[in-house]
């Protein structure tokens, strides 16, 4: 596996759940915050399948019970996962999951090199071939008979090897962490649309709530120097959200930045001895609260895909892929659904891109 994010270390647990022997590499910078906290209700099934089921009652993670969302008018509706078959969802704390995730692969005696890089992909008629190297300057070369990227939108695997990626939109996260006001209730994920974009906003452990804005980079050129200021201007422009967080929740900022968060695919999904899962593979709007969930079932899911292949089942991979970019191409008709139903600023570039 390349990549020790969910996707990676969900295929890793599976094949030595399968004995099939594998390493996870990847350069790790630990403790790196990271923007997709909202874990929804059906991921509790993977996380069963993983034997990960303590993670949710670790205490480091917040129950989420449902959504407030103001979207194709002013009223805000909540709707709460009481009817889920698998309960609740979980608000993570982003840094301690993907620890408690690696921890687990520790004391499963899964192999790691999360200090090394890939410098060279060779590929042999039997085998392929990984050429590494630290930061130290040590170098390793690793054998195998297949490699999973699990790199994220990075793709590390694919870009080795000549593949490009499509992106469907621009969207970007403007995204900040700051103490959780009082007026905001525990458990609820709220979103509001505006005219160009929509806010998205998760409280999580140790009374931190995470708060992100939604839309595409070219609307919006914001120098990091300037991003607080241009946050706190652009909440006192909403409805709800301006009633929820004070003036001065930025004296109590924990974190600020911008990511990509594009809904993108792979051109190629894989190769003779590689292919990809989780955002490698393909990436979704967090709109459709895809992101981690898809994570850990793609992992899972190529990691059956590869059990197989190793088996000698040959339509194991394209099955895989198959299901995948299935799953992909009825997420963005979901998606193309959900935005539609937001018609007040349909003539705005944000959403007329979107309808």
């Amino acid at each position: 596996m390349v990549g020790a994010g969910p996707a990676g270390l969900a295929a890793a647990l599976t094949l030595q759940k399968e004995s099939v022997t594998c390493a996870v590499i990847d350069y790790r910078r630990e403790n790196v915050f990271k923007p997709g906290e909202s874990l929804a209700p059906g991921a509790n099934f993977i996380l069963d399948k993983l034997g990960l089921h303590k993670i949710a009652a670790s205490g480091f993670h917040n129950a989420y019970v449902g959504n407030n969302v103001v979207w194709g008018g002013t009223t805000p509706h909540q709707r709460y996962f009481l009817n889920e078959p698998y309960g609740n969802g979980l608000h993570l704390n982003r840094v301690v999951f993907e620890n408690q995730l690696l921890e687990t692969a520790v004391e499963r005696k899964i192999t790691l090199f999360l200090t090394y890089q890939i410098k060279e992909i060779t590929e042999t008629p039997d085998k392929i071939l990984l050429e590494c190297f630290s930061p130290s300057g040590d170098f390793t070369t690793i054998e195998a008979d297949f490699i999973l990227d699990c790199s994220g939108r990075a793709g590390i695997v694919a870009k080795k090897t000549g593949v490009k990626r499509t992106a469907l939109d621009n969207l970007v996260s403007y995204h900040f962490m700051i103490k959780q006001p009082e007026t905001v209730l525990k458990g609820m994920t709220y979103i509001e649309s505006v005219a160009d974009g929509w806010w998205y906003m998760a409280p999580v452990n140790d009374g931190k709530m995470v708060v992100n804005f939604m839309s595409d980079s070219d609307l919006h050129q914001v120098k990091s120097e300037l991003l607080q200021d241009w946050l706190r201007q652009k909440i006192r422009q909403t409805q709800h959200f301006s009633a929820l967080i004070p003036e001065n929740a930025f004296d109590t900022l924990v974190h600020s930045g911008i990511k990509t968060a594009s809904t993108s695919l792979l051109d190629v999904p894989g190769g003779n001895r590689w292919m990809a899962a989780g955002d490698a593979l393909c990436s979704y709007d967090p709109l459709t609260s895809f992101g981690i969930t898809n994570a850990l079932t793609g992992g899972y899911a190529a990691a059956k895909a590869i059990t197989g292949l190793l088996n000698g089942d040959g339509t194991a991979a394209t099955d895989y892929l198959s299901k995948q970019m299935a799953l992909f191409n009825k997420s963005v008709v979901m998606l193309q659904n959900q935005y539609r139903q937001e018609q007040r600023w349909a003539d705005l570039p944000f959403w007329k891109r979107r309808h």
